[in-house]
């Protein structure tokens, strides 16, 4: 992925308060997961939809260990290819803490990776975590 696509994707999809972006199936896999977990404009962000776009473990990995995330509050991976590893980098967060939703339907998450993310003392804020439809 293009820095200048991924550009073009936060500049027509964040919200002018800079709190909400969209990037549903646009595709940004784990190298798009990367450079968002870099940029600086997505401090003031609360709910990041990143559904279908093929990030697996190493992109959740990106966006759990980002300070640049540490104001979310929602946070969507449905169908992103996530595994048990993936599972575990979020529930051992340490800049997730004010996250109070997570979405991770169709994900390859095990019961066991399910379980991690249920016990999750890093993510001290969570009321709501979906793995079924």
């Amino acid at each position: 992925m293009s820095s200048d696509r991924l550009d073009e994707l936060i500049r027509d999809r964040l919200s002018p308060d800079g709190q909400v972006l969209n990037l549903k199936a646009q595709f940004i896999r784990e190298v798009g997961a990367k450079a968002l977990a870099k940029r600086e404009e997505l401090t003031r962000l609360r709910a990041l939809d990143l559904t279908q776009n093929d990030i697996g473990d190493e992109g959740v990995k990106a966006i759990a260990e980002s300070p640049i995330f540490s104001n979310l509050r929602t946070l969507n991976l449905k169908s992103n290819h996530i595994g048990d590893a993936g599972a575990g980098y979020l529930a051992t967060s340490k800049t997730l803490k004010n996250l109070r939703s997570i979405q991770l339907v169709v994900n390859d998450i095990s019961e066991e990776g399910e379980k991690v993310l249920r016990n999750s003392t890093a993510l001290m804020s969570l009321s709501s975590l979906r793995f079924r439809v």
